[in-house]
């Protein structure tokens, strides 16, 4: 057989296409083989087995001349060896893509990856499409960085305990936020096969492991309801939609969220003024398990939503005048940031109290304290009307939980008991409204009756 070396660059370049194939030799076996296309492929004819056999080395010029040689003397080495070039090239890249498949596989599997998939997953069982959003963000601030690359097979209690190590002691509740949803992530893991049914996210396994304990879930601080209506007139020195978001929270007894995310088409002005939170705003395990709270809306309440449009747009309003403003306004934010398009964060409201527990004598305590000395803080008020009731109206409890959106324990009790005790609750938040207003407002005798 000739020894390579009949070719040159330039004669490979010249080479030009004809009406049928055509083959230029090299020696030592290769060849160039050159397609009515334009195509040049290179080929070494080897033995196999005693038989002749054609093996590509590659297209021209991806694969130049000098490659073409070195790619053609390595297939002649392995043909006298005994070996089948052919084959062994076929296995290696058998062995490459099930590698590629491994890693592909792998990628796919990574805590990261699986928690994507598990709240895509899960959200549409959720009742506030924001949940999602909530989850996806604690875990890229806190899990994702220790863990997110890690595949969901190898992750351990260490590897957990490492995650969720300086959240855990400086920010507990966000803490026990991003381990439970780590233990939600590794439980869907297991599900689908991925790693054993072993989660390292459990938390009592975590406290032998070494995982410090946190002080006992205390309750929000609340202000004591005896001291509302002095707290009501000094948020009303306070300027601002935060201040009106929060007015408006401790006249309704809702929850933050809800207030910030109120909309002007959710009221209704026919018969008793009602502000109807839609279902899936209200605190519930799944959107098929809430409904719609209605809210009775007090005097003063319709004065703080006049008081917050006239806020928002730049203008005055009467609460005379919402009904032809609201209908106006529709889908509008009743508080919006200052984006116009987003509600107003719920630390709005928090730095309204924080506020107004600083601006004070440096010597004089904050006045705006639970009982325990804490700052109240917004979800307190909450606290403070259900306490007002149980000390002032025990009579109306049942209304109460009605107010603030309490499900029923009993599931056979609740499938029966539907009424919201609207008329009740109208009653109940006018005097709850009167007493934050500091007029001394005993309860009815109509309320007794219920």
């Amino acid at each position: 057989m000739a020894k390579p070396g009949n070719l040159d660059a330039r004669t490979v370049e010249n080479a030009k296409p004809r009406e049928a194939p055509y083959r230029l030799s090299d020696g030592g076996g290769l060849l160039l083989d050159v397609r009515p296309s334009g195509a040049k492929v290179w080929l070494c004819r080897v033995m196999v087995a005693g038989k002749r056999r054609d093996m590509g080395l590659g297209g021209y010029p991806a694969v130049s001349l000098k490659d073409a040689r070195q790619r053609a003397a390595e297939a002649r080495r392995q043909a006298a060896g005994g070996d089948d070039p052919i084959a062994a090239r076929a296995q290696r890249q058998r062995d490459l893509e099930r590698a590629r498949g491994a890693k592909d596989e792998a990628e796919a599997r990574t805590f990261r990856a699986v928690a994507r998939a598990c709240i895509a997953a899960e959200a549409p069982g959720w009742k506030n499409q924001r949940t999602a959003l909530l989850w996806e963000h604690s875990l890229e601030r806190w899990a994702f960085p220790a863990l997110g690359n890690v595949p969901v097979a190898e992750i351990d209690r260490a590897a957990v305990r490492r995650a969720i190590d300086t959240v855990w002691t400086t920010r507990p509740a966000t803490g026990r936020k991003v381990l439970r949803r780590i233990g939600a992530v590794l439980r869907y893991a297991a599900a689908h096969g991925w790693r054993a049914n072993d989660n390292p996210a459990d938390v009592r396994m975590l406290r032998h492991a070494g995982l410090p304990a946190l002080p006992g879930g205390r309750k929000q601080p609340s202000l004591p309801w005896a001291r509302v209506p002095a707290f009501m007139v000094a948020l009303d020195r306070v300027d601002g939609l935060g201040a009106l978001a929060l007015r408006l929270l401790v006249l309704t007894a809702l929850r933050s969220n809800e207030v910030r995310q109120a909309r002007w088409s959710w009221l209704s002005f026919d018969g008793v003024p009602t502000l109807t939170v839609p279902g899936e705003m209200m605190k519930g395990k799944r959107a098929a398990d809430v409904i719609a709270h209605r809210v009775p809306l007090s005097g003063a309440a319709l004065d703080t939503l006049a008081r917050a449009y006239g806020v928002a747009n730049g203008t005055t309003a009467t609460a005379a005048e919402l009904p032809k403003l609201a209908a106006l306004a529709r889908d509008a934010l009743i508080f919006p940031s200052a984006r116009r398009i987003t509600p107003l964060s719920d630390m709005a409201l928090s730095a309204v109290m924080r506020r107004m527990n600083e601006n004070r004598p440096e010597d004089a305590p904050a006045p705006w304290r639970d009982a325990d000395g804490r700052e109240a803080v917004p979800h307190g008020f909450r606290a403070s009307f259900s306490t007002w009731v149980d000390d002032t109206r025990p009579e109306e409890r049942e209304a109460a939980e009605r107010a603030l959106a309490h499900e029923i324990g009993n599931r056979v009790s609740a499938a029966y008991r539907r009424s919201d005790l609207f008329d009740r609750r109208t009653r109940l938040m006018e005097d709850w409204a009167a007493h934050v207003a500091g007029e001394a407002r005993p309860a009815t005798r109509a309320m007794r009756s219920g």
